[in-house]
């Protein structure tokens, strides 16, 4: 007997977000369509929707998905300082984010410039974006010292500074999808300028606070 093996469940519903990873890239949250998404995936709408009971639903399972595949890429490449330079450490982590946004253009769009107002997909943000604040935090935690204006127990020093530097990131990341003409290596740059004039001071690197 021939023809095409079924999916499982699992896997049906793998090739469903991929191919809806590429149509709300493309049209938005606001203009792509269930139909479209169905037809991208090769499934009928009602199949579709046997997996995701809405639009927003399956938004939000594109937002987990793009945002925890961005947030693993700078959580494997460590949290040691590498020769004792907290530069270094976040400056690596600024290149990993910037690597992984250049080579995921939908990604990109998803997490950083699309923020539909349903209930749904902002939980998934917020979500995500929890996870992002509490992995810098860890990276704060490995910095020896902190030389702040406003005295701060340490673990709230490194949710504050994680919380800035997350922001500032997203920020740079979505003006820089209307921005480019300049090169990945320009942004992060720029962003490193950005942000370590700050953190320099506050950690005593390069030099000693006055």
């Amino acid at each position: 007997m021939s023809g095409k093996k079924r999916l499982t469940p699992e896997n049906r519903r793998a090739v469903i977000v991929s191919a809806a990873l590429a149509v709300f890239a493309d049209a938005g949250y606001d203009r792509a369509s269930m139909r479209a998404v169905a037809k991208a995936a090769g499934i009928t709408t009602p199949v579709l929707y046997d997996h995701f009971d809405s639009k927003a639903d399956l938004y939000a399972a594109l937002v987990e998905s793009e945002a925890d595949a961005l947030i693993s890429r700078w959580e494997q490449s460590g949290f040691e300082i590498p020769d004792g330079s907290s530069e270094d450490l976040f400056r690596e982590t600024i290149v990993t984010i910037f690597d992984w946004v250049s080579a995921n253009e939908a990604g990109w769009r998803i997490i950083f410039l699309d923020a539909p107002s349903d209930p749904a997909v902002a939980e998934a943000h917020r979500r995500r974006q929890e996870r992002a604040t509490s992995v810098l935090a860890t990276q704060f935690s490995k910095v020896p010292h902190f030389y702040l204006s406003v005295p701060l127990d340490r673990e709230r020093a490194n949710d504050f500074l994680a919380e800035a530097a997350k922001w500032t990131v997203n920020a740079i990341a979505a003006w820089w999808w209307g921005n480019r003409d300049l090169s990945k290596d320009q942004i992060v740059e720029l962003t490193s300028d950005l942000l370590w004039r700050g953190l320099g001071h506050v950690t005593g690197e390069p030099h000693d606070r006055r």
